[in-house]
Formats: structure tokens, C-alpha cells, sequence
């Protein structure tokens, strides 16, 4: 999530993005490949959706392609949650037979 910026990139709130002034619909978090979080933007009007990438600068995007983002980036927190969940799960098991 943008941090250092003066403007509030939490979701529903609304940025202003070169000369557009767009909501944030979504934050994509890009775990593991040290990339910038991705922002799911629309337009006031409801119009036009686009992805913004720090550094990378904005693209509009269709509603499938804003879908299939979120999609992987949902996948991608479970299958987090499920390494983290195991790797306790192993914690545990090695803590009990230690004691």
C-alpha cells in the first residue's frame, strides 16, 4: 500500500492520478515479486476503470481484466494463509515433542 504520498490511497477514497481524479475499488497486494501494490481506480462517473502501478503509471483496464486481478490476488493471499497455517501447524508439532 502507498504509504509515503500525501494523498489517502485506502479503498473508497478518492486520488488524483496526473489530471484524473478516480476512486480506489481495490488494492492489490504483489507479494514475492517485489513489485509495487497495484490499485484498481474508476472514474467519478462510473465510466472507465483503470489499474494504477507506482512507477508504472495508469492503464485502463476492462471489468474482466479488474475481475481476474482480484481473482489472483485473492488466491494468492489463501495460498499465503495456507504456508503460514502449515509452518505453525509444524511449529507446534516440534514444540510438543521437544517438551
Amino acid at each position: 500500500m502507498i504509504t509515503k504520498s500525501k494523498q489517502d490511497w485506502s479503498i473508497g477514497a478518492t486520488v488524483k492520478v496526473g489530471f484524473l481524479s478516480l476512486t480506489v475499488k481495490a488494492a492489490i497486494a504483489t507479494p514475492g515479486d517485489f513489485a509495487p501494490d497495484a490499485y484498481i481506480l474508476v472514474n467519478k462517473a462510473g465510466t472507465q476503470i483503470y489499474k494504477f502501478v507506482p512507477h508504472n503509471g495508469v492503464e485502463k483496464i476492462t471489468v474482466a481484466e479488474a475481475k481476474e486481478l482480484i481473482a489472483d490476488a485473492q488466491r494468492a493471499a489463501a495460498h499465503a494463509a495456507d504456508k503460514a497455517i502449515a509452518a505453525a501447524k509444524r511449529a507446534a508439532e516440534i514444540s510438543s515433542i521437544v517438551l
